[in-house]
C-alpha cells in the first residue's frame, strides 16, 4: 500500500499546517512587499502626476503600481494588457543596459514595456504627457483585444 507524501509531514504548530511545509518560505515575499511601500511611499514627482492620470480606469484599464514581476518592480502596470509604463528618471541614462536586460525579461514574460522620460510628466498639461497617454490607450486596447473605448 502506497502512502501519500503529504500524510507523512509533521504538522508544525502555529503554522499553517502540512501545505506550509510544501510551499516555499515567503521571506522574499515579505520584504518584497516591504519595499513596495516603500517604494509607494517615496514616487518621484513625475510618478505621482503619471498615477494621478492613469489611476481607477482614467484611460479605460486599471493600473497597478510599483508590481512586483520576477526580481524587478514595475512602476505602472495593467494586467490585463500586460503593458508596463515606465518613468525614467535621469539615472537611467547611466543604466541602459540592465533597463534592456529588464525589458528582455519582460518581454519572455509576455510584458511590454512602454518608456517615458520624467521631465515629460512634472505637470499636468504638458503636449509630451498627452501624446503618452494616448499612446498607453491605444497599446492597451490593441494588447486587450478592445476596440475604440467609450469614455
Amino acid at each position: 500500500m502506497r502512502i501519500a507524501p503529504f500524510l507523512l509531514l509533521r504538522r508544525r504548530k502555529g503554522v499553517g499546517g502540512w501545505m506550509s511545509q510544501l510551499l516555499p518560505n515567503n521571506t522574499r515575499n515579505r520584504s518584497a512587499k516591504n519595499s513596495v511601500r516603500k517604494l509607494r511611499k517615496a514616487m518621484s514627482v513625475s510618478e505621482k502626476v503619471v498615477w494621478d492620470l492613469i489611476r481607477k480606469g482614467r484611460l479605460g484599464f486599471d493600473f497597478r503600481r510599483q508590481y512586483a514581476v520576477g526580481p524587478y518592480f514595475l512602476d505602472f502596470y495593467c494586467p490585463e494588457a500586460k503593458v508596463c509604463v515606465e518613468v525614467d528618471g535621469e539615472q537611467h541614462e547611466a543604466r541602459k543596459d540592465r533597463d534592456r536586460v529588464r525589458d528582455e525579461f519582460l518581454a519572455n514574460k509576455g510584458i511590454l514595456t512602454l518608456r517615458v522620460p520624467s521631465l515629460a510628466f512634472f505637470d499636468y498639461d504638458t503636449p509630451e504627457a498627452s501624446k503618452f497617454l494616448d499612446l498607453v490607450r491605444r497599446t492597451c486596447e490593441e494588447r486587450a483585444g478592445r476596440k475604440d473605448w467609450d469614455r
